[in-house]
């Protein structure tokens, strides 16, 4: 497998980045507009949205800081 060039690894994180924004609006602003919805599927919710938003976020970080290290 060939490495990425630092454009390539720009837009993968620029990807990730929106992934993880994806993630928090669909898990956290999302169901707080659903009504139906009990108090414990809502913090369900926002736990695991918040640690997968973390996670991409993280990651999208990671491939900049490891490609900007090398320049």
């Amino acid at each position: 497998m060939e490495k990425l060039s630092f454009v390539q690894q720009n837009r993968a994180s620029e990807i990730l980045g929106n992934l993880s924004v994806a993630w928090f609006s669909g898990g956290i602003i999302t169901p707080l507009i659903i009504q139906s919805i009990s108090l414990i599927e809502y913090f369900i919710f926002f736990v695991l949205s918040l640690l997968i938003s973390g996670s991409l976020f993280i990651f999208s970080l990671e491939i900049i800081k490891k490609k900007s290290l090398k320049i």
